[in-house]
């Protein structure tokens, strides 16, 4: 995202299409297809936000508009920082967790 608004800042169209497709592809490919939609309204609400994201992305690609690129880097920046905060949690309920990241 940030190349994108990078290219965009720029006016380097070749290189925002680029960075723009890479970015919806990674959020399509990789973090939607992640998500476990059957673990209720968290799973769910995730996997919408995603699809809110990667819409916006298209959005800003099409229009040229940063504001929607700093929107959804924006978000994504949140998810991650709370995904950090909560992994330690999460591992530590995991059985075998602990073990499985010594080896």
């Amino acid at each position: 995202i940030a190349q994108s608004r990078a290219a965009l800042a720029r006016g380097d169209l070749s290189a925002k299409v680029d960075a723009s497709s890479r970015a919806i592809r990674l959020i399509d490919e990789g973090l939607k297809t992640a998500v476990n939609r059957s673990t209720g309204e968290i799973g769910e609400s995730l996997f919408q936000l995603y699809e809110y994201c990667a819409r916006r992305l298209l959005q800003g690609h099409l229009k040229h508009d940063d504001a929607a690129y700093a929107e959804v880097e924006g978000l994504i920046t949140q998810i991650a920082e709370a995904w950090r905060a909560i992994a330690p949690t999460a591992r530590a309920a995991v059985p075998g967790a602990s073990m499985q990241r010594a080896a």
